[in-house]
């Protein structure tokens, strides 16, 4: 007799610490028939969150007081509950009394209780996360657009100093996505990569407007001389916290993968991807196309340079997308404007 008053004693114990959590949970539960999706409970949190008084929501079902939005969905979800035993929706709307739309985490458990099975729903408000969300991918859009143009800014300083350059960067920019784009690379890199192109050329801004725009072959010191604006494009760079490798890649497009490129002959992977990419692009922009001091070679003379380099000076995957983009899909450079 003394055992079985325990037992109760400690039910009724269990039982009130229950009511006690249920009544000030700070997330909504509420208590389903396993059989019937008809609500038996509700506790404070959910009836404030939802408008509804809890007689109101006593007896009823979710899609049939109208909080759940899709109710074709609603019943599925049920039907899978039952089956599975568990659900969760991430992010699920729900519909307020006064229509109000709210964003919910909702997860519902089937468990029994005293021989009966029956369905615990606990739904949280992420109104305010999907708002905060909302804030940070505006900023992040915002961010963009300013790179974006500050990077456009940097690529037109050259323009006013040396208008072939900044033709050469664009047409660079454009070969380079379309490889990296061939080569399956994620948008964010394939950006990057954009970016890094429209600007590798940037430190000739610091080299005299005589040597770039020299009519005939330019001196060993000159060569010297030039071959210092991937130093000075760096140097320029390094400061802006990009979040893709822009001054690495400007830094590294004339290294080559066998140690013989400038300015620091950096050896295979140490060579960044972008790099690699803007390597072949820009090989076969300067090569193709005319300069102050000598006419071009052509496309074909560029594209059998970077196929004999693949493997040795050039990555291989970067020469065999270039190579696809231009005998497979017919790419060609947009006119100089």
């Amino acid at each position: 007799m003394t055992n079985d008053l325990n037992k109760e004693q400690l039910a009724k114990q269990s039982e009130l610490r229950y009511r006690r959590l249920f009544e000030t949970a700070q997330d909504g539960i509420l208590i389903l028939d396993f059989q019937t999706g008809v609500i038996q409970d509700a506790n404070p949190f959910i009836t404030n969150l939802l408008g509804f008084t809890r007689d109101e929501l006593i007896g009823k079902e979710l899609w049939e007081i109208g909080a759940m939005v899709d109710k074709a969905a609603a019943l599925t979800a049920f039907t899978v509950l039952k089956d599975k035993g568990y659900i969760r929706y991430e992010d699920l709307p729900l519909k307020r009394k006064d229509e109000e739309i709210i964003n919910v985490e909702f997860i519902s458990n089937a468990y029994g209780v005293n021989g009966d099975r029956v369905i615990q729903c606990n739904i949280r408000d992420i109104s305010d996360r999907k708002k905060l969300e909302k804030e940070l991918l505006e900023y992040q859009h915002s961010v963009n657009i300013s790179m974006n143009e500050m990077v456009d800014t940097l690529a037109n300083v050259i323009v006013a100093r040396d208008p072939y350059t900044g033709g050469h960067q664009k047409r660079v920019a454009n070969l380079a996505v379309a490889i990296a784009t061939e080569m399956n690379l994620p948008i964010h890199t394939i950006e990057g990569v954009r970016m890094a192109a429209l600007v590798h050329d940037i430190g000739k801004i610091s080299i005299s407007a005589e040597i770039l725009t020299k009519p005939i072959a330019l001196s060993n010191f000159e060569v010297a001389m030039l071959r210092n604006h991937v130093q000075a494009g760096y140097d320029m760079l390094k400061h802006i916290h990009f979040p893709w490798n822009i001054a690495q890649a400007v830094l590294q497009h004339h290294e080559r993968l066998d140690g013989s490129g400038y300015p620091n002959a950096i050896k295979g992977d140490i060579v960044c991807e972008e790099a690699r990419i803007l390597g072949v692009a820009d090989t076969v922009e300067a090569m193709s196309s005319d300069r102050p001091y000598r006419k071009g070679k052509g496309i074909d003379a560029a594209l059998e340079e970077i196929a004999m380099g693949s493997d040795k000076l050039f990555d291989a995957d970067v020469v065999n997308a270039c190579l696809k983009v231009f005998k497979v899909d017919g790419y060609t450079f947009p006119p100089l404007i």
